[in-house]
Order: C-alpha cells, then structure tokens, then sequence
C-alpha cells in the first residue's frame, strides 16, 4: 500500500511498478492489456473522488487516463519482450485482484497529493529505469500543463 506520507512523483512511480505487476498477472492469465470497461469504470470514480477531495473532476480524470496509458505502455512492452524472449517470461504472476485493490488505494492517494499541488505545471521525475521514461512523460501529461 501507498506510504500515507509520499510524494505525487514517488506515487506515480509506485503505480508504474505495479504495472509491471498487472503485466506478470495479465500475460499468464492470457488476459489482454485493454480492460476498456474497467477503465471506464475507474474514471467515474475518479470523478466522485475528485468532488470529495475539491478537486476539478476533469483535471482528476485526465490525470488517472494519464496513469492508465502509462501503465498500459509498460505492460504492452513487458508482453512484447516476453513474447519475443520466452524465457525471460515471469513464472506465473501475482493475483490481479490483489494488485487492482493496491491500484484503488493508490488511486486515492494519488488525488490527495494532487489536491495539494499549486496550478503550475509540475515535470516526471527523473528515473534509471529505461522502461519507465516514456511512461513517466505520459503519467504527466495532464499535469504538465497549466491548470487552473
């Protein structure tokens, strides 16, 4: 679970390694990346969410797509290289409920720290992971905008 004391950036983070997690689980499952309705179901609650917390549902909205698209890069380049190099395949993988739970909280922390955050755009962090850098910039395109 979320640290109730880190940081938007070290959230964002956490949310992209448990996408390495949902790919272990999905590929094993022979379950695909898209889960169109549970992404649409997430958004919906995103904006109850973002009501409760002050924040613009719109704002809140963009930001969870945001997170969804980068987790969806991760996955679909983690199913790449294991079809591609079938050894390094992940034996098994972990329970996808599980892990959707941790997303859910993460989901709210995620809300909290953006509510905290002034209008100017805010920046990825920095991260040696190569894996993550591309979604890193999408985790933060709405955010890398100005907001009011």
């Amino acid at each position: 679970m979320a640290e109730p004391d880190a940081s938007l950036p070290e959230l964002v983070l956490r949310r992209l390694a448990i996408s390495e997690q949902v790919a272990a689980a999905k590929f094993g499952a022979g379950r695909p990346v898209d889960d169109p309705v549970r992404e649409q179901r997430e958004l919906a609650r995103v904006r109850t969410l973002a009501r409760e917390v002050g924040l613009d549902p719109d704002l809140a909205a963009g930001f969870l797509a945001d997170q969804i698209a980068a987790s969806k890069q991760v996955q679909r380049r983690l199913f790449a290289h294991w079809t591609e190099h079938p050894g390094d395949r992940p034996a098994g993988g972990p329970d996808l409920s599980v892990l959707r739970a941790e997303l859910d909280g993460l989901t709210v922390a995620l809300l909290d720290r953006l509510a905290e955050t002034g209008p100017e755009p805010l920046v990825p962090p920095e991260t040696p992971d190569a894996l993550k850098h591309e979604p890193l910039r999408t985790a933060y395109r709405t955010l890398g905008q100005r907001r009011s």
